[in-house]
């Protein structure tokens, strides 16, 4: 009897230690499929798991801990104050309309922001900009004089007059890529210093910013807010890559989607604004009209046919010529002409012409391709500088 008792003790124990060698093995079996199973589940669970394992916690490759440090003193909250009078008021009074950011690129104080942020409301006489204050990374505030403005690309630069100030590093935006890291630095909704992280979404965007569209614009999901605008993206270096000016959004705030002018494209109008007090932009010297081609109902276009052309030799794309001036009078273009390629590049729209000319400087040469009275022709054409009234 007491061998028999011996014998099951000794049978109870081994099935108790065999039963726990296959727990472990079934779990060690499925650790993978709970790992995935658990990413649905509490944040807890999830914790509790890990720090189950010795395994360390894998460490990130970088954070944005000294890029930040290195960008967030160049970054600064740019204030609006117009002057305006309630209804039961006797006097104007001064209020602040309006908070954006800005960049100091210099160290004698040049600051870049959007025009957006400082621009006022438009009078009779064009645009009235108000008073303007620069709120630094220390909090110290500083009026700030505005050097020029340029609503093509809502670029304005700024001039404070301040010590100690530390101009940030400019990187370039060519070599940006697509899943490459940025930083957003500015003041969204007030709170300022603010960074936020996310990727390139895009290098190509195109949309309606600023008088003629952003060309190429920079696309983010770092998180973007009313109050950013004028302030800087970074690259992983903290290296001045783009200027923040938009965002696509249904609420007015960050849904992930946000838009930054390119600091290359921002560089040569910040330094014609310092030098020439505006922006200079290369043009053709044509007045056109963008709506025409492959309008046959237009009754302009239908009336252009009946009197010079087939209807099959009308165009079905370019711009339509209206007038021709500067260079451009002895290119061989006429009124009634169709603007088909510059450069190669085909001509859709006025937005694609803007595109073109873009990165051309004044005097630049330029190849357009044209329609005249049911032929395409070619000529060569010097850019002429834009006038100031278009």
């Amino acid at each position: 009897m007491k061998k028999t008792g011996f014998v099951l003790t000794l049978a109870a124990c081994f099935m108790g230690v065999f039963g726990a060698l296959q727990a472990d093995k079934w779990l060690n079996s499925h650790q993978k499929s709970d790992d995935i199973f658990i990413e649905g589940a509490s944040s807890t669970s999830l914790g509790k798991l890990r720090t189950a394992s010795n395994d360390p916690l894998p460490t990130p490759a970088f954070d944005f801990r000294e890029a930040a440090k290195k960008a967030m003193p160049s970054v600064v909250s740019v204030d609006r104050f117009d002057k305006s009078r309630g209804f039961f008021e006797q006097q104007a009074t001064e209020r602040e309309t309006g908070t954006g950011s800005g960049v100091i690129v210099s160290q004698d104080g040049i600051v870049i922001t959007n025009n957006h942020v400082v621009a006022g409301r438009v009078s009779r006489t064009g645009t009235v900009y108000p008073r303007v204050q620069v709120r630094l990374y220390d909090g110290q505030k500083v009026e700030a004089k505005i050097l020029g403005t340029d609503e093509r690309s809502d670029i304005a630069v700024l001039k404070i007059d301040a010590k100690n100030l530390k101009p940030i590093e400019i990187g370039s935006s060519g070599t940006l890529e697509v899943g490459e890291w940025v930083m957003a630095v500015g003041n969204p909704l007030g709170f300022e210093n603010t960074v936020s992280v996310g990727v390139v979404s895009s290098t190509k965007r195109n949309l309606p910013v600023g008088d003629q569209g952003l060309v190429e614009g920079i696309q983010t999901d770092a998180a973007i807010n009313p109050g950013n605008s004028g302030g800087a993206l970074c690259n992983a270096q903290g290296q001045l890559v783009g200027i923040n000016s938009a965002i696509a959004s249904g609420t007015g705030e960050s849904v992930g989607i946000g838009f930054a002018i390119p600091i290359d494209r921002a560089k040569k109008i910040v330094n014609d604004i310092v030098k020439f007090g505006k922006a200079k932009y290369p043009v053709l010297g044509i007045q056109y009209n963008g709506q025409l081609a492959g309008q046959l109902d237009n009754p302009y276009a239908r009336d252009f046919i009946s009197q010079q052309i087939n209807r099959q030799d009308f165009p079905n794309y370019g711009l339509f010529v209206q007038g021709v001036s500067g260079p451009s009078a002895s290119s061989g273009i006429a009124n009634n002409d169709f603007i088909l390629e510059v450069d190669g590049q085909k001509i859709e729209s006025s937005f694609d012409l803007n595109k073109v000319l873009l990165p051309k400087k004044v005097g630049d040469k330029v190849k357009v391709k044209y329609w005249h009275a049911g032929q395409t022709k070619e000529t060569s054409i010097s850019l002429a500088e834009m006038p100031n009234n278009i």
